[in-house]
């Protein structure tokens, strides 16, 4: 069964003029520069601020009478995506500015997730997990599965919807999915894979995930639908594991950006040219490849009508196979099929089936599991 939905609902993940929290405590330090700002530097103040995690700055910028306004705002989100790190512990924000002329004395007011002793502390167990878990010798692909395993196996999603940090997620083992996302973001950086957080939603709720590069190609992954809930120990899925923008967006929405690039070769065609060169690391392709359930997109493994969902399973129970698991390409309908399909079988005492979505195709397939118990 597909585990429970996931969701988060932070300010951070809307830009503008944010509700701030009374008091800056424990980011109370303000910085302010004495003579006006150009747009760089009002930039890089910013950058500085956040980095510092002051809980405020106040500056004099100097720019276009005419579009001053304009012109702050756009300084304040091109800041802010310049590191995805930093814009996604940035809490709440806020400004004033006064204009007079052609320059504004600007104070900002910022809170966050994350306290710079907590970030720090964030880097340094990353830094010693990596250590542990990944190997001299491995590429960027086993690094990117021995990260995403590690995160899955060690952090649980905060069913309390209170824990936002990747802190929280690698120190206290729990964390939502905007913790996951900078969690892997941190983890992939400093293996040195090409990562970078998606801000979206997935089936109405906002919700983050990653994209990472790997041999030159871009894929999403998401480290928070990839764990189960309620946690399961031990397990772990990879539903949402190098997904291409076609496959991810069957539940996953977000607004093109050039922020965000396309992701758009299939990962079964990049493993496959992978264990066709003969690479050394044949072995741990293949095993990939089936751990992905990248099988299941072969016409053996598939039923695409009632007729031959109904014609697998009198095979099946033919044979007394014990369970039979196919994809199925009617996701919209496979309650009602299961029930016409087995109602002409013979020979069984019972059965019983879990179901999931299939996420290597761009429809809503379900990959299904049946359990056959004979008379």
């Amino acid at each position: 069964m597909r585990a429970k939905m996931k969701w988060l609902l932070a300010s951070s993940l809307f830009l503008g003029t944010l509700p701030l929290t009374a008091g800056c405590d424990p980011f109370a330090s303000v910085l302010a520069a004495e003579r006006p700002l150009s747009q760089a530097q009002l930039h890089q103040e910013l950058n500085r601020a956040w980095s510092q995690r002051l809980g405020s700055l106040k500056v004099t910028y100097s720019g276009k009478e005419s579009t001053l306004k304009k012109e702050i705002k756009e300084i304040l989100n091109n800041a802010l995506y310049a590191d995805d790190y930093l814009h996604y512990i940035v809490k709440t924000y806020g400004y004033n500015a006064t204009i007079k002329g052609n320059t504004a004395t600007i104070s900002f007011k910022f809170t966050y997730w994350e306290t710079l002793a907590q970030s720090n502390e964030v880097k340094k167990r990353v830094t010693h997990t990596l250590k542990r878990i990944l190997t001299p010798g491995m590429n960027d692909f086993q690094k990117e599965k021995a990260i995403h395993d590690w995160i899955v196996t060690n952090v649980s999603y905060d069913t309390r919807l209170v824990s936002y940090s990747a802190y929280d997620g690698i120190v206290n083992g729990q964390t939502v999915c905007q913790g996951y996302a900078l969690l892997t973001y941190e983890m992939m950086r400093q293996a040195g894979i090409p990562v970078k957080i998606v801000e979206g939603t997935s089936r109405g709720i906002a919700h983050t995930w990653n994209l990472v590069q790997l041999g030159g190609k871009w894929y999403h992954i998401d480290t928070t639908w990839d764990d189960p809930v309620p946690d399961e120990a031990g397990r772990i899925a990879y539903n949402y594991y190098n997904l291409t923008d076609s496959q991810i967006r069957i539940d996953h929405k977000w607004k093109p950006s050039a922020l965000y690039p396309t992701a758009v070769t299939s990962f079964d065609q990049t493993l496959a040219s992978l264990s066709g060169n003969g690479a050394a690391k044949a072995e741990f392709y293949k095993k990939l490849y089936d751990q992905l359930g990248l099988a299941y997109l072969a016409e053996s493994n598939t039923a695409t009508s009632l007729q031959e969902l109904t014609s697998r399973i009198q095979t099946a129970v033919g044979k007394r196979q014990k369970q039979l698991v196919i994809r199925y390409t009617r996701g919209v309908t496979f309650k009602s099929d299961m029930k016409k399909a087995f109602s002409a079988q013979k020979g069984l005492s019972s059965y019983s089936y879990t179901f999931e979505d299939y996420t290597r195709t761009t429809t809503n397939d379900k990959l299904l599991r049946i359990v056959f118990n004979y008379s």
